[in-house]
């Protein structure tokens, strides 16, 4: 069945193609069918969101225990479970289990049945559940004194159970009396009949007690009902007077635990209900209803689905006649009832679309939206509106400077074999099987399966159907309508300006020899030219008549159709490649594309089960490649392709019977990845963590790069590296960033090597690194700025500080842009060389490895870079098999280390270090102002308490590695050595000793002391 228009329409019919001497065939303007024919019933099942509101109706029936499960829409009478929001169990051995089940979030008319496992069951006014083995009754003997002659009877009397006897007690054990005597009861009193006020009467009967194991209590979601008191009994504190669901019908479960009545857990509890109350614009009230147009008319306004709020008078006239076909009484053998009814259940955040197929559907008919107005049509027989002939056509128009053009005609007198049905299964929610969905028997034409040679069978789910009969009611106008597919497009003056979708017209014209045949309305254009351009299906009375047979032979061919095998080729109207074309593999690599577009080939062989075959090569001699796409198609893409190449590429069309010609030929510049990636957009910096985004998807992105630059800096050239490699993702923890003022800048890179057109910039104080305990420090500017005369240059000394030389020259070192910002003057006034100061070598001991150093640096100038490298030896000994000694003429060690980025602090080792600090050629005289390497260790302490001090000096025993010992405190304990001082002794490395003196200062034993040894 042919496709969706904009308008979107959904109808019952589907539509094939055949053309006419006044136009080439064109794709009709049909509808989309609400009765599941063929094409319909195939797309719907192919849209995702369609598969979850089916899935949703298939688990109508379970209770899915949830807190933010959907809410649910219910029209109609349903059977259904619920979301269960509440669960809880109470009492002294946790023996009740209540449970809360949400049936729809709106008020329902009614709740008339409770199902436990799918059996109904009988519920009390109270809710007292009184099927077994849910609940049982026990009969019990009991007894009272009358003290007058009446009586009153409990309510669970045991009718017929009752006795009274009358006492008189004598003089001896032979005289008492004790007889029984008549009564009569009247609703439940007892009244003695002959009443003898010298005897005592005593009153005995049975009561038959109901033990219920389940109640079942409900609201039906009414606007500002009540907390549940029973809840708030069994569960205080939690179940509050503000638990009041407010909105929502609900069942309350409450299960006493019994093993006997309940071996397999509790039951599944399911509810026949009455939805929504609908409003109905025939009487002005708000009531339930079963009518289908009724509930499009509540679904359209619902602010979940159709969020419309108010529909108009011209839209309630039509969704009127609707309602009144649906409420046509009809006998479907079990009498009369209306002819279309509606259940069903729809999940918030399906679409209003699903909705109103469903409801179609049910009322075997129509919907569309077009214009901004709703319009809907049961599946009725309508008398024609208007009749149209030849002299409405306007197929020929004339301009003012005489010249004249033709609208064109569009005719479908065929369905391809492939989209017939003959026999209908259908899915319903069978109220006769207790509202479960399941497959009701085939609706089979005979006389249709020995006409197409083979039953076509057609599996369609009605999601709103309840009632079989209904269903085959629905399932005959869909076998009989589409044994009528001859659908037309034709260009009408403004005679036919009044009719609307849906309305039926008759249409006379000699040419094709139609007299007053009748056509149902699907489609309507308003040309640019005045013309009413009407798309229309044949339609006839006994498509919608209950119990029609079917005839056959419902469409005739027509002998102006082209012939199958004389098809044209496709035009190709363009040819493209570059960097929109690109495509990702599924394993990631990128490879070119070459995207080709025609025009709609104007053969529906073609388009409908036919296919267009896209070649091509390699110009001059490459093999031709293939690819096939379908015949409806206007496009393909070729991949792979290698770039800048010229390739010569052509087309054919091929329909079931035949291939044609191959079209003319086009040649194209295949061009490959050239855009660069986007410029990086919101970078920002966190501590040590740096982020950023891009605004669009770049399907070749390799990842990203940034550098730094002292101070405030935007040249990306002379820039320093942040990192190495290329980052993939944000965000990104730098291992180690910079201190002080810094710019920041960063790009995309793609996988060709293209870099984002600008940077992304971030000038900000990074702030100083912090340094906790200062051990070493070497400030060169105090040292006299020692320097490495064979790797400096570029600089004198001036005022005590290395200064840039200055220079004449126009360009800058190799690394700077050629180019400063817009602000920035062409030419300068003066100009100053690049200056490289490189330190001495600095080493750092083995006690010192593991601390911290930091490199403080103030200077003048732009493009300010920092690196170190290692300069001291290598290992001395190399593997084991290899010489000790190599050539004579080999350095006895190997070469100083690479130059690095300083990355502001970094853990030194035990190695020799040196420093290079760089500052740009320009018009600002690059000077080093100061320059101070800091070590910092962390400290290590150690206390020894209860030392004894002996009189030679007693060596501090300390345990932890120390590598230097910078201080010792020593506590003097009270002792009778008469010790009134220690001294220590730091002479010899990593061993202090300790003595302790008398006021005479002599040595002395005995004394004891407490140390605090600190180090690192």
């Amino acid at each position: 069945m042919p496709q969706l228009i904009p308008m979107a329409i959904a109808a019952i019919t589907g539509l094939a193609v055949t053309s006419t001497a006044v136009a080439v065939i064109s794709a009709v303007v049909v509808v989309m069918g609400s009765l599941a024919l063929s094409h319909y019933q195939k797309r719907k099942a192919e849209r995702a969101a369609r598969a979850e509101f089916d899935a949703s109706q298939v688990d109508r029936l379970a209770n899915v225990p949830s807190t933010v499960a959907p809410r649910e829409l219910v029209l109609g009478k349903v059977r259904k479970g619920g979301h269960v929001f509440f669960r809880g169990s109470t009492g002294i051995f946790k023996e009740t289990f209540v449970s809360c089940i949400a049936l729809a979030a709106h008020e329902i008319d009614d709740v008339e049945q409770i199902y436990f496992n799918g059996e109904p069951i009988d519920v009390d006014g109270s809710g007292n559940v009184l099927t077994a083995p849910f609940a049982r009754f026990f009969t019990e003997t009991a007894g009272q004194q009358m003290f007058t002659t009446t009586a009153t009877l409990p309510a669970n009397y045991t009718p017929g159970s009752a006795f009274v006897v009358r006492t008189k007690v004598g003089g001896s054990q032979a005289d008492a009396i004790n007889e029984s005597v008549p009564y009569s009861i009247s609703g439940s009193t007892l009244s003695i009949d002959t009443p003898d006020l010298t005897f005592t009467y005593t009153l005995g009967y049975q009561t038959t007690t109901l033990f219920s194991l389940a109640v079942i209590r409900w609201y039906l979601g009414a606007p500002g009902q009540a907390s549940d008191a029973r809840l708030q009994q069994l569960f205080p504190g939690v179940w509050t007077p503000a638990h009041r669901a407010d909105g929502i019908a609900y069942l309350i479960c409450e299960f006493r635990y019994d093993e006997t009545a309940m071996p397999s857990g509790l039951p599944n509890v399911t509810a026949r209900i009455r939805g929504a109350k609908v409003y109905d614009p025939r009487s002005g009230l708000t009531a339930f209803t079963e009518n289908p147009a009724l509930m499009m008319r509540h679904v359209i306004l619902h602010p979940q689905f159709g969020k419309r709020t108010s529909v108009s008078a011209a839209e309630d006239a039509r969704l009127v006649a609707a309602a009144n076909a649906c409420d046509t009484a009809i006998n479907y053998g079990t009498g009369s009832v209306a002819m279309y009814r509606a259940a069903t259940v729809m999940p918030f955040g399906a679409t209003a679309r699903d909705a109103l197929d469903d409801l179609a559907q049910a009322m075997g008919g129509q919907w569309a939206y077009a214009a901004g107005e709703f319009f809907a049509r049961a599946g009725v027989y309508q008398a024609p509106v208007l009749a149209l002939g030849d002299a409405d056509l306007a197929v020929v128009q004339r301009a003012g400077d005489g010249s004249t053009s033709q609208n064109p005609i569009t005719i479908s007198t065929h369905r391809p074999r492939n989209d017939k049905i003959n026999t209908v299964v259908a899915r319903i929610w069978d109220q006769a099987a207790g509202y479960v969905q399941t497959p009701i028997a085939p609706y089979r034409s005979d006389a249709l399966v020995a006409a197409d040679g083979a039953e076509l069978l057609q599996e369609v789910t009605m999601p709103a159907v309840f009632y079989a009969a209904q269903a085959y009611h629905v399932a005959g106008i869909m076998l009989r309508d589409s044994r009528d597919p001859l659908t037309v497009t034709l260009p009408f003056k403004l005679t036919a300006y009044p009719v609307q979708l849906f309305d039926s017209v008759t249409l006379t014209l000699a040419r094709y020899g139609w007299v007053a045949k009748e056509f149902q309305v699907l489609g309507r254009t308003f040309l640019a030219d005045g013309v009413v351009q009407l798309t229309l299906k044949e339609t006839a009375a006994a498509i919608y008549q209950y119990g029609a047979g079917f005839v056959p032979s419902g469409y005739a061919s027509n002998s102006v159709l082209p012939k199958p095998w004389e098809i044209a080729p496709p035009v190709l109207t363009s040819v493209s490649s570059g960097t929109s074309e690109l495509i990702v593999q599924s394993d990631g690599t990128i490879v070119t594309g070459v995207r080709v577009t025609w025009a709609l080939v104007p053969d529906m062989t073609v388009q409908s089960g036919g296919n267009v075959e896209l070649q091509y090569m390699v110009w001059p001699d490459g093999a031709w490649r293939s690819i096939t796409v379908p015949g409806g198609d206007t496009q393909g893409v070729f991949s792979g392709v290698p770039d800048g190449v010229v390739i010569v590429i052509r087309a054919r069309s091929r329909n079931s019977l035949a291939v044609s010609d191959w079209g003319t030929q086009w040649w194209h510049a295949v061009i490959g990845k050239t855009e660069p990636p986007p410029n990086i957009e919101e970078m920002t910096i966190s501590g040590s963590v740096l982020s950023w985004n891009l605004p669009r998807r770049v399907p070749d992105l390799a990842g990203f790069i940034f550098r730094f630059h002292y101070g405030n800096n935007l040249d990306w050239g002379s820039a320093t590296p942040l990192h190495t490699g290329v980052i993939t993702q944000s965000p990104y923890d730098l291992a180690t960033r910079p201190s002080g003022v810094v710019t920041i800048m960063g790009k995309a890179l793609d996988t060709t090597g293209n870099e984002s057109p600008a940077t992304a910039n971030i000038v900000m104080d990074l702030g100083d690194q912090t340094i906790a305990n200062i051990v070493a420090t070497w400030d060169f500017q105090v040292l006299g700025w020692p320097y490495s005369a064979a790797d400096s240059s570029g600089w004198t000394l001036v005022l005590g500080n290395p200064s840039a030389n200055s220079l004449d020259s126009f360009y800058g070192t190799d690394d700077q842009s050629f180019y400063g910002t817009d602000t920035t003057p062409f030419y300068e006034a003066s100009a100053y060389g690049q200056m490289v100061y490189v330190t001495n070598e600095v080493a750092v001991s083995a006690a010192l490895s593991g601390s911290l150093m930091t490199l403080d640096i103030n200077a003048q100038g732009v493009d300010l870079r920092i690196e170190y490298r290692l300069s001291g030896p290598t290992s001395f000994y190399g593997p084991d098999g290899a010489s000790l000694y190599g050539a004579d003429a080999d350095p006895l060690y190997g070469p100083p280390g690479a130059w690095q980025p300083w990355p502001g602090q970094m853990v030194a080792a035990n190695d020799v270090y040196q420093f290079r600090v760089t500052i740009g050629a320009g018009a600002t005289q690059g000077i080093l102002q100061s320059m101070l390497l800091t070590i910092d260790a962390p400290d290590m302490n150690e206390a020894i308490a209860n030392l004894p001090v002996s009189a030679a000096g007693t060596v501090i025993p300390f345990t932890k590695p120390f590598s230097v010992i910078k201080v010792v405190n020593a506590t003097l304990q009270a002792n009778g050595s008469g010790a009134v001082t220690v001294e220590i002794d730091k002479s010899v490395a990593l061993a202090p000793s300790i003595k302790a003196y008398n006021a005479a200062h002599t040595a002395v034993s005995g004394a004891t002391v407490d140390i605090l040894i600190q180090g690192y």
